[in-house]
């Protein structure tokens, strides 16, 4: 068996208890407008071109077997895609790398040999192992089997999920992890699907039912005139108050615009490029906001 892995982040300290390993997974089923890593939606390997490491060698146009990569009237490279297999022979030929796939098959037993090399580090700090993505459960009997592994060798287990799954995948993870981190994106299903492409009713069901089983933390990204109005803040909180004490607290996370180069990269358009993040003011509002639900909510997470 094997998983599509975007990239593996050691020492991280905000994603579950402790000292912990992320393993990033690729492949997504939401696009959300704000994506701060659009790298992780295809579940396939990505090429990323960055221009500014570029001086044009055109190694790349000679080597390139389906002839995706071209050199334009404008004097610079250009990628068809459509044509592009990711074979890699673009990126192994240029000298400046200034080409980058993104994107590796690993096996479950590669990936738990790996992610151990920190387990030193997670029974010091009571840390351990998260997995999030893109989305995770995409690849649900890779994420199962791997999450296994580490619950067998007593590793503290965490998952970062927007929801959008089938029960039956999400419940047979469950069986493997300590704590669930699940988004809530926007209260209202149409509006939902607006901004990310599907609608909410699956992730609030799977929210009821995760909360049965496992401590979860739901998170929140506040956008900016998408999702960001009291309104919806408000229902956000007294919906979290409904999930009993398994959940343990909401964290806002202010909209920032790490990681939009990364479109650019990739030959596609930022959206929201036009957005600024939240002020500090507004912030702390909606913090109060859900808090008077009789929830504990923190800034960041």
């Amino acid at each position: 068996m094997k998983g599509l892995v975007y990239d593996i982040q050691r020492f991280a300290i905000h994603d579950g208890p402790g000292i912990r390993t992320l393993v990033y997974m690729k492949g997504c089923p939401l696009k959300c407008l704000w994506c701060s890593s659009p790298q992780t939606q295809k579940f396939s390997t990505d090429l990323l071109y960055i221009k500014t490491n570029c001086k044009n060698s055109l190694r790349c146009v000679d080597v390139c077997p389906e002839k995706a990569i071209t050199f334009s009237d404008k004097e610079e490279i250009e990628i068809n895609k459509k044509l592009c297999n990711s074979c890699g022979q673009c990126v192994d030929a240029c000298p400046n790398k200034a080409l980058k796939l993104v994107g590796e098959l690993r096996t479950v037993e590669e990936l738990f040999q790996d992610v151990m090399k920190d387990s030193n580090f997670y029974r010091r700090s009571g840390g351990g192992v998260t997995i999030g993505g893109g989305e995770p459960t995409m690849q649900h009997k890779f994420v199962t089997a791997l999450l296994k592994k580490c619950k067998e060798t007593y590793v503290h287990t965490a998952m970062e999920t927007c929801g959008y799954v089938k029960w039956e995948f999400l419940e047979e993870i469950l069986e493997h992890i300590d704590l669930l981190y699940i988004d809530i994106k926007h209260m209202d299903s149409n509006i939902h699907k607006e901004i990310t492409g599907v609608p909410n009713e699956i992730i609030l069901e799977n929210a009821r039912k995760a909360s049965e089983m496992r401590p979860i933390i739901i998170r929140i990204p506040l956008i900016p005139g998408l999702n960001d109005s009291e309104e919806n803040l408000l229902k956000t909180g007294k919906f979290a108050a409904e999930l009993g004490e398994n959940l343990l607290r909401i964290d806002l996370l202010p909209y920032h615009k790490f990681g939009t180069g990364t479109y650019e990269q990739l030959g596609r358009e930022y959206e929201l490029k036009d957005i600024e993040p939240p002020s500090e003011e507004h912030i702390k509002k909606l913090k109060k906001l859900v808090e008077s639900c009789g929830m504990k909510a923190q800034i960041g997470g």
